[in-house]
């Protein structure tokens, strides 16, 4: 048990912010609620950084395919489309 504590512990600290946030907006694009809707909504936590958010918007908004933005309530909403299989 205490070694799946450090571990974990040790797993945060080598990870950073964005990486953190990225991993939490792949897992909900992982969803398959979000996969059949080809949408997503996810929550800013008071702990992410805004530098974070602003890199994530700039990265997905260059991505064919997708539309980001950001609802009143600061959350990234996420629309996607399937790519055209020729």
């Amino acid at each position: 048990m205490a070694n799946s504590i450090a571990y974990a512990f040790a797993s945060q600290s080598l990870t950073t912010s964005y990486e953190r946030l990225v991993l939490r907006i792949n897992a909900c694009i992982a969803r398959s609620t979000a996969q059949l809707a080809r949408r997503c909504r996810i929550e800013r936590l008071q702990a992410d950084c805004d530098d974070d958010w602003e890199r994530v918007l700039d990265e997905l908004r260059q991505v064919d395919g997708v539309t980001a933005t950001l609802d009143p309530d600061g959350a990234l909403l996420l629309i996607w489309k399937l790519p055209n299989a020729n």
